[in-house]
C-alpha cells in the first residue's frame, strides 16, 4: 500500500514513533540491506523500518515501512509480513506472523498517516 503526503521527513518520522506506539509496537528496527556485497548499488529510502508486535493473546504481526522523499512530496510504502492461516496451521503458529494481523496493523497505521 503506498501514500503520499506533503508532510516532511522529520515530521513522518515523529509521527510513525506516536502511531507505532499506539498500534503497540514491541519492536522497531531500521531494515538491513539484503543485498550483501552489492548493498551499495541499493537505492534507500529516507526511513527504513521495520515494526513488529503481538496482539494480547493473539498472533504476531510486522509491517514494513519506507518513506521516500520525492522532493514536492512524501511516498510512504507499507508493507505487510506474514503467512496465510493455512500455512501457519501446517507449520504451527509459533513464531510465524499473521498476514490478516499485519494487514490490519498496516491499515490502522496508514489510516493514521493520513
Amino acid at each position: 500500500m503506498t501514500i503520499e503526503t506533503s508532510r516532511s521527513v522529520p515530521d513522518l518520522g515523529r509521527a510513525l514513533q506516536e502511531i507505532l506506539s499506539k498500534v503497540k509496537a514491541t519492536s522497531i528496527e531500521q531494515i538491513q540491506s539484503s543485498s550483501g556485497a552489492l548493498s551499495a548499488f541499493d537505492d534507500r529510502a529516507d526511513i527504513e523500518i521495520i515494526a513488529q508486535g503481538q496482539s494480547l493473546l493473539g498472533p504476531q504481526w510486522a509491517v514494513q515501512v519506507y518513506v521516500v522523499d520525492e522532493e514536492d512530496k512524501r511516498a510512504i510504502l507499507l508493507v505487510a509480513l506474514g503467512e496465510g492461516g493455512f500455512t501457519r496451521a501446517m507449520s504451527g503458529a509459533r513464531n510465524s506472523l499473521s498476514l490478516s494481523a499485519s494487514i490490519k496493523r498496516r491499515d490502522e497505521i496508514a489510516a493514521a498517516l493520513r
